[in-house]
């Protein structure tokens, strides 16, 4: 009998394993953890600023037939035959500006090359005191300006000659105006410019 004991002992301690293996499967057939994802955070992209628009080149176009206001005719004739220490100061005095017209702002861009043009002798005002600088420029305006400027004709002695008459003659001789030009129209960009450099060929003729 206690033979018998013993055996049923030893055989449930080797059956007692499996059966408990048998009874829970999953503990020891389960695959280990995977290890924890770490969820990223997409970042968020923001908008891009719309693009900046296209600057277009802008290209200087010559118009020959361009006509030319009287500020800027005093200007580019100052500023291209006078050097800086013949012009005017930048600052005038007060009797300075007796040289300027009355149409003429004190701090005026071409203020200056109006002063220059009045001490040398190469432009006046108008007989009312006005200068009138958004006025067009004559071509017998212009012939009297270079004229002087290149010392090609000196103010005449008669007072019965005509104003320009002098000065359109002495540019007529020289080439640098045609002779049946419109002496009261418009002087243009194109006849401008063959008109300043007729006037230097005869100016450097006579050195």
């Amino acid at each position: 009998m206690r033979t018998r004991s013993i055996s049923a002992l030893l055989t449930c301690s080797l059956l007692l394993p499996q059966l408990a293996s048998a009874y829970f499967p999953e503990d020891v057939m389960l695959p280990p953890k995977a290890p924890a994802i770490i969820m990223m955070e997409e970042p968020v992209l923001l908008p891009l600023p719309p693009p900046l628009p296209a600057v277009g080149s802008v290209a200087y176009t010559w118009d020959s037939d361009a006509t030319i206001r009287r500020s800027t005719f005093v200007a580019a004739i100052v500023r291209r035959l006078f050097r800086p220490t013949e012009r005017c100061f930048p600052k005038l005095s007060e009797s300075d500006y007796s040289l300027l017209a009355r149409d003429v702002e004190k701090d005026a861009s071409y203020g200056i090359d109006l002063c220059t043009a009045m001490r040398a002798g190469v432009m006046r005002g108008l007989t009312d005191g006005t200068f009138r600088p958004n006025a067009l420029v004559t071509r017998a305006q212009a012939a009297k300006a270079l004229a002087k400027a290149f010392h090609l004709a000196t103010d005449t002695t008669d007072p019965k000659e005509f104003w320009s008459d002098h000065y359109v003659d002495a540019l007529i001789a020289g080439g640098a105006l045609s002779a049946d030009a419109d002496l009261d129209g418009p002087i243009t960009r194109g006849e401008l410019s063959t008109m300043l450099w007729a006037v230097r060929a005869m100016a450097k003729a006579r050195e």
